[in-house]
């Protein structure tokens, strides 16, 4: 039989980190030595902007973009380990490998360059918002993915969760709901999480019509509850 392999616990040179919306300090106690010896930063603009604390002055900072070619190529240099320990970080929302960058990173790096730190997940934040467990929950996202992608999550009774793509994006869904031949018992919309204009709103079924045309933030998320 053969024996195991065991699993390198060595910390590899990239890092990708989890943020709460509420933002991050790079001296928090979890992350501060990998801030300290960072070299590269990379993260979308509102990472960027909420990230706050001392950084080196030589690092350098990468805003993300729609191109995530361009940002696995500037990891390449540290996918090897290098005496001085420079770290590369990529900022990320939630947790990176649910829905997020971290499963695209890991299609162009290697797995053993790379750790994850992960947060809360907005799907996990909304759902301790409306007081509802969601162990049955079914989680899908049409955030810079095809809206059809969820047309499974739609086929059954239940709650469903989906990350949108924007101000119109709970307008998609109730769209798709209908061409289902489903109309939600409840349609939520959970916008800016941790923010301080956060939002909670509840669509009935006499009031669905009015979806399509509410203006949403763009950072909302959606929850549904489907009839037989």
């Amino acid at each position: 039989m053969d024996t195991p392999k065991p699993i390198e616990t060595n910390s590899p040179n990239i890092h990708v980190i989890g943020m709460e919306p509420e933002g991050l300090r790079t001296d928090d106690p979890r992350f501060s030595g990998l801030f300290f010896r960072c070299r590269f930063l990379a993260g979308g603009r509102r990472h960027l902007e909420t990230l706050s604390g001392p950084l080196p002055e030589d690092a350098e900072r990468f805003e993300i973009r729609s191109d995530l070619k361009s940002l696995s190529e500037r990891l390449k240099p540290f996918e090897k380990t290098v005496p001085s320990r420079e770290t590369a970080i990529v900022l990320s929302s939630g947790d990176p490998l649910y829905y997020g960058i971290g499963t695209r990173l890991l299609k162009d790096l290697s797995p053993d360059s790379v750790c994850f730190h992960p947060a809360t997940t907005l799907a996990q934040r909304a759902f301790s918002l409306l007081k509802k467990p969601w162990e049955r929950a079914r989680v899908g996202s049409i955030h810079s993915r095809s809206a059809d992608s969820i047309l499974p999550l739609l086929e059954s009774e239940g709650v469903v969760a989906v990350y949108t793509d924007g101000t119109e994006g709970p307008g998609t869904v109730l769209e798709l709901c209908r061409n289902s031949g489903k109309t939600p018992a409840e349609f939520w919309v959970v916008e800016n999480i941790g923010l301080p204009d956060q939002r909670v709103r509840c669509f009935s079924p006499p009031q669905l019509d009015i979806v399509g045309k509410t203006d949403f933030t763009s950072l909302n998320i959606v929850v549904i509850t489907l009839n037989p």
